[in-house]
């Protein structure tokens, strides 16, 4: 059913593959009682846009949410699908309403406006910059875990105790300061793979505020290989968190946010730093300090940036180029591939020569005249030599692209000295809970944080 005038006066347009989005989103739906969102979608992410429906429903009711399926007639194919739910998308981020399909203009009727998933970040800015201890206090109330819905019967559940419990139990202290250091991985084809976090930054990141502060870095989000004591590095996968929600009726993600939110509201020591993500978008939101990485020039670092001198404690840092070889490849390509404004793509070409032809990997034998071959590394031993068996000398090895000048340097791959050195200032600059230990904690050397005795929960 279309949108009414009766329910809303503006509503925003979100695909479903865009679920990084969704918790801005649920945001500003209860911090502006008129605003609606409609759900694109496809055949192949079905899945996904009920599941957004479902869980914007929960949190403003149904009168302002509302799914569309986007199908190519001529083409049945689930790329296709696709294509044309992100082409849609496309014409209203553009502004483009006068070639909008007529479904989209009936599903959106005038005089109700349309507008683009991210306009839900000004709602949010505005609404900070006209009264900040209120619109904090709504947005924990958004996310806090004190009245869950019991899964058999009636009534709720205050889930808070279960999760002083779940951080204890994970060796957290209340009087220490912490920062997380948040992680995201997946594939090098995936939709935003310039925005996942190289394992080397987070590990240099992680031993130098250890070792030259009392602040303790704290591994959360994707498991990249960061082990840090504690940690938060996909908890939600764990069995003692599922253990928390057996007995209630909620979102997976929403209990992920009200961990956050108890944080936020309980611990006075925390900040959060991360290349740019929804998930860390909310923690800023609660209140805890928050230092969101972009690289020059994102096309959407202006919509993050109204966020700046209005949301408490949240800041941004501008990297020349993100972290890690999967990433720069992907931003390199993506830059380039397609008509950007001039700065854009010079600054691609300038900060990527490095990356000009590179193939990861060795080949032995004769040089490179084919399809190659590869190994992971020339053999240099032979340790497994048998008695009387003749010496073979190694292979000669050969870069499988020749045209690479030079062998890469690790070092292309990691942030620059001063950005690096930007963010431990920012880390060390955590503020400190009264009463908390301010001596080098040395996690990084190998010293045991020993947990204290459980206390009853209104203790902790």
């Amino acid at each position: 059913m279309p949108f009414s005038k009766t329910h809303v006066d503006e509503v925003m347009v979100q695909g479903a593959h865009m679920s990084g989005d969704r918790n801005s989103i649920a945001t500003a739906l209860r911090l502006k009682p008129r605003l609606g969102v409609l759900i694109l979608s496809c055949p192949s992410l079905g899945t996904q846009g009920t599941e957004l429906q479902k869980f914007y429903e929960s949190i403003v009711g149904p009168n302002r949410v509302n799914l569309i399926s986007i199908i190519n007639p001529s083409d049945s194919s689930d790329e296709a699908g696709e294509k044309s739910m992100k082409g849609v998308y496309r014409q209203v981020s553009k502004r483009d309403f006068a070639n909008l399909p007529l479904f989209m203009k009936t599903m959106i009727p005038r005089p109700i406006f349309m507008r683009s998933a991210t306009f839900g970040t000004g709602v949010i800015a505005d609404a900070f910059e006209n009264d900040e201890q209120g619109t904090q206090k709504s947005t924990r109330a958004l996310w806090r875990l004190d009245k869950v819905p019991k899964k058999v019967g009636t009534g709720v559940v205050d889930k808070r105790p279960a999760l002083r419990n779940f951080l204890v139990g994970r060796g957290f202290l209340q009087k220490r300061a912490y920062v997380f250091l948040f992680a995201k991985e997946g594939p090098r084809t995936a939709e935003k793979a310039h925005h996942f976090t190289s394992i080397l930054t987070w590990r240099l990141l992680h031993e130098e505020i250890g070792r030259s502060s009392s602040v303790i870095p704290v591994a959360a989000g994707d498991k990249i290989g960061l082990r840090t004591q504690p940690t938060l590095a996909e908890f939600w996968k764990d069995s003692d968190w599922a253990d928390i929600w057996a007995d209630v009726k909620i979102d997976p993600r929403s209990a992920q946010l009200g961990l956050w939110c108890l944080l936020a509201e309980e611990h006075g020591g925390l900040s959060i730093i991360g290349m740019r993500s929804g998930m860390i978008e909310v923690p800023a939101l609660l209140g805890i300090r928050t230092l969101y990485l972009e690289e020059k020039h994102n096309q959407q670092a202006e919509r993050m940036a109204k966020w700046i001198g209005k949301v408490p404690g949240f800041e941004r840092q501008v990297v020349e180029r993100p972290a890690g070889i999967k990433q720069q490849l992907y931003w390199l390509n993506e830059s380039t591939k397609s008509y950007q404004p001039s700065d854009v793509s010079t600054h691609a070409v300038n900060n990527g020569a490095h990356l000009a032809g590179m193939v990861q990997g060795f080949r032995l034998g004769r040089p490179f005249r084919a399809q190659p071959k590869f190994t992971p590394a020339p053999v240099l031993k032979q340790p497994l030599r048998k008695s009387g068996e003749p010496f073979l000398h190694p292979q000669k090895t050969f870069l499988a692209n020749r045209r690479l000048p030079a062998p890469v340097d690790a070092a292309n791959f990691q942030l620059a000295k001063t950005e690096f050195d930007k963010i431990v200032t920012w880390a060390k600059g955590t503020p400190m809970p009264t009463g908390a230990t301010t001596n080098v904690h040395g996690s990084v050397l190998g010293t045991v944080i020993r947990r204290p005795e459980p206390k009853p929960p209104e203790d902790l």
